[in-house]
């Protein structure tokens, strides 16, 4: 069974639709290093890349039971001890986007261990302004992405990546402005996910041709406008 890592927060009415559509769903528990309001998003918690994840020490203990789930199914887990905490930038140590062969996120605050990964991967590290670098972009596949962060729209079209740059905001984030495009989606098979109804953001139309263009059908996960819960991890 395709499996999917979420925020255990989200509405049940995204998990039922998740788990009708076929995906076995992993649902993370909170961490208080975080703020709250994103102390279950996945984006914030973990760097996963192949058959590897990447996380915080502290956050395995508190979750062990999920990772040792996530571990039966044939990932690896990769720990860190780096310094973490709820106040930016130091909550971005995992948030970090891989797109085709460059991987995009803010270096100085990056874990050591992704920037080691994509050095011996032979994938080359972009740094960005835009710490939350992950919850920005939604990757619709490896050469294909969805943003409304200017930065991040410059810097990845620069790099090759067909990016389409939607208006800011229309996204709900309890305690924030705002949410990002990339923590309310997550691509997989022929499909884009999105938390919450897409046709209720004025840039609808526009999201659901790039992502037909790109072989992708846009998939509403609730009747909802569209929420930020931390992005949707497909594995």
């Amino acid at each position: 069974m395709n499996t999917v890592i979420i925020d255990s927060r989200l509405p049940r009415s995204v998990k039922d639709s998740l788990s009708a559509d076929g995906f076995g769903v992993i649902e993370m528990p909170s961490w208080d290093k975080l703020q709250v309001p994103v102390s279950a998003h996945p984006d914030m918690l973990m760097f996963i890349t192949g058959d590897t994840i990447i996380t915080h020490t502290d956050y395995y203990k508190k979750a062990k039971t999920v990772f040792r789930l996530i571990i039966s199914l044939g990932y690896k887990v990769i720990l860190s001890d780096e310094s973490i905490s709820e106040k930016y930038p130091d909550d971005i140590l995992f948030n970090c986007v891989q797109l085709d062969n460059f991987v995009f996120g803010k270096k100085s605050h990056a874990s050591k261990y992704i920037l080691d990964y994509a050095d011996k991967s032979d994938k080359s590290f972009i740094d960005v302004k835009q710490g939350y670098s992950k919850c920005s972009v939604a990757k619709v596949n490896e050469c294909a992405a969805i943003t409304a962060d200017t930065s991040m729209y410059r810097a990845m079209t620069e790099h090759g990546i067909d990016t389409l740059l939607i208006s800011q905001g229309n996204i709900t984030l309890t305690g924030y402005d705002c949410g990002f495009i990339g923590g309310c989606s997550g691509s997989f098979g022929n499909k884009m996910y999105f938390t919450g109804n897409i046709d209720l953001h004025p840039d609808a139309a526009k999201i659901k041709e790039f992502c037909r263009k790109h072989g992708k059908n846009a998939v509403s996960l609730s009747n909802e406008p569209l929420f930020d819960g931390g992005s949707l991890f497909f594995i």
